[in-house]
């Protein structure tokens, strides 16, 4: 989970509801009439006058693209002379014509609704993609990762951004490999690479990280050529939750690599239209949200930038090591009887709510795992402890039951492929205390020097520096 959540992701209604609107607005009938002329036959010989012209709505719009209508021709046949019948009567000859009509008043305001309705969504699109481009703009994190690779800092409103898409950019611009990588989520975002001395290391966190995201992230790292010597990777209690029972969508932006990890190594995706960014794309055209990217630039004192410095009053801080620090009106939040409230109510949501685990994901998880044996890599996994009086409110209840299954999975994967388990999702074990904390489960780097500690004493007994 992030850290602060200063932005509220508000959506509308979803993308393809809005399809679907759009297409049954456009749908038109095309209905083609033949006039007849009448056959008369009277004495004396009497003259008729041409058949009148019937009606045509040629308007049909092509469904595939409802911005491009379709042109038709349309023939009008001239008006015929008037026939003169001589007895003995004769019928009369048939006449046919056709003429344009205009679409009528209803279809037209439907379409000028529509029109006004897609240009509307457009705009608040590309707006939310300007006035927050760390979070929404298809190269909004390229600044930061530019700023990194000249060991420059990288200031911004918060941490309610595109962190995946940082990672792509960071890892383009890498020069040489890391000793070691950290895969996981926002509970290592205080590691810093000095609690690892000795090692040249990048925190690779993510915010709010499932099963997909490591195989998503190992995808970038071979990519960019960047895979390891040793590869730290987190296991967090919802790390397996299926798609269908997630309630955030911070990970959307991640299915692309994981996609491409899975064609990698030969593997089933999961299913396309499930992982479909629906939520991302309602929050792009949600007018509140809108409102608040757009107050915030225009109020803001400071905004982002690139800077050698590391703390800010207003604005959190992205390092060049994958870590951040906190603006100084984030870390004045972090009182302990706010960090007290915030452990107990999410306690509260969580005690009847036990960690699910998707047979899918531990598949393609081990999957990946062998994939990095083959390539030399030295994976360890670890879980990251949570703050004590949350970790003690829940003993008993059925999801500390299922947080003790994660354990024991952990555990099993790796016995079977050979790998080291350090950390502990019990903080208690690790000495790590609630002062350490800013809520349930983001601890500072006095606890996370803990767990760094025992990886190095695990290198050095596995031998491998």
């Amino acid at each position: 989970m992030n850290g602060v959540s200063v932005n509220a992701e508000i959506g509308s209604d979803s993308t393809g509801d809005m399809i679907r609107a759009m297409r049954t607005a456009f749908q038109g009938k095309h209905a083609t009439a033949a006039a007849k002329a009448p056959s008369v036959a009277v004495a004396p010989p009497l003259t008729f006058p041409a058949a009148q012209p019937a009606i045509n709505n040629p308007f049909e719009p092509v469904i595939n693209n409802p911005f491009e209508e379709a042109a038709e021709a349309v023939a009008v046949a001239p008006a015929a002379a008037p026939a003169v019948a001589i007895a003995p009567p004769a019928a009369a000859p048939v006449v046919t014509a056709r003429k344009l009509a205009k679409p009528s008043t209803g279809k037209r305001h439907t379409l000028a609704l529509v029109a006004a309705t897609l240009a509307g969504m457009a705009s608040i699109w590309f707006a939310n993609k300007s006035y927050a481009p760390e979070m929404y703009g298809d190269k909004g994190m390229a600044p930061a990762a530019i700023a990194h690779a000249k060991g420059q800092n990288y200031a911004v409103f918060d941490l309610n951004l595109n962190i995946r898409a940082l990672r792509d950019e960071q890892l383009k611009r890498m020069q040489k490999t890391p000793d070691v990588i950290l895969l996981g989520a926002s509970h290592w975002q205080e590691a810093h690479k000095d609690l690892l001395k000795g090692y040249d290391m990048f925190n690779a966190h993510i915010h709010r990280d499932y099963w997909e995201d490591p195989l998503g992230m190992v995808e970038l790292l071979a990519r960019h050529k960047k895979l390891p010597k040793k590869l730290i990777i987190s296991i967090r209690d919802n790390q397996f939750t299926p798609v269908a029972d997630r309630k955030d969508f911070l990970w959307e932006p991640g299915i692309p690599a994981y996609r491409a990890f899975a064609n990698r190594i030969g593997i089933k995706a999961e299913n396309f239209v499930s992982t479909l960014p629906y939520d991302r794309g309602k929050a792009l055209i949600s007018l509140p949200m809108l409102f608040e990217n757009l107050t915030r630039w225009y109020n803001a004192p400071e905004r982002p930038h690139a800077s050698e410095n590391k703390h800010f009053k207003t604005l959190d801080v992205l390092l060049p090591d994958g870590s951040i620090t906190w603006a100084d009106k984030h870390m004045a939040l972090f009182t302990p009887e706010r960090t007290r409230k915030e452990s107990l109510s999410f306690a509260a949501l969580r005690e009847n709510t036990p960690p699910k685990v998707d047979p899918k994901g531990v598949f393609a998880f081990e999957k990946m795992l062998g994939f990095l044996k083959q390539e030399g890599v030295q994976v360890y996994l670890v879980h990251p402890p949570f703050n004590p009086i949350y970790y003690d409110k829940l003993q008993g209840s059925p999801y500390a039951e299922g947080l003790k299954k994660i354990e024991d999975l952990t555990q099993r994967i790796a016995k079977d492929h050979g790998l080291p388990v350090f950390g502990s999702f019990n903080p208690h074990t690790l000495g790590c205390t609630a002062e350490q904390y800013i809520d349930a489960e983001h601890a500072n780097d006095k606890c996370l020097q803990k767990i760094f500690d025992q990886f190095v004493a695990i290198d050095k007994l596995r031998g491998t520096n």
